[in-house]
């Protein structure tokens, strides 16, 4: 009996120390884990704030771009009027004088 018990005891302590190692691994892995979701939350709103950067920085170009080619169109539509402008007066003026000659000779 007492070899019985003798062995008992020894299954006892050998799953106490199991059972210590086993809550020891779990944890060690809870604790990975949470390290783990911890890094993939930073990642997340490191990759979060980049695309808001960039999304502003396209924003920025882009006005720029616009404003760089309403610049443009208004400037070739002044040079175009001005052209079409002087264009009419130079052909109003050989009117006047094609008239004038015709009126008094």
């Amino acid at each position: 009996m007492e070899a019985n018990t003798g062995v008992l005891k020894d299954l006892a302590n050998r799953e106490a120390a199991l059972t210590q190692k086993v809550e020891a691994a779990r944890g060690e892995a809870l604790k990975i884990v949470a390290d783990a979701e911890s890094r993939a939350r930073e990642i997340l709103a490191k990759a979060e704030s980049d695309a808001t950067a960039l999304e502003a920085e396209f924003k920025a170009r882009s006005g720029a771009e616009e404003k760089s080619i309403l610049e443009s169109g208004v400037a070739a539509a002044r040079t175009a009027a001005d052209s079409a402008r002087a264009s009419s007066h130079a052909r109003i003026v050989d009117a006047v004088k094609t008239i004038v000659a015709k009126v008094i000779p």
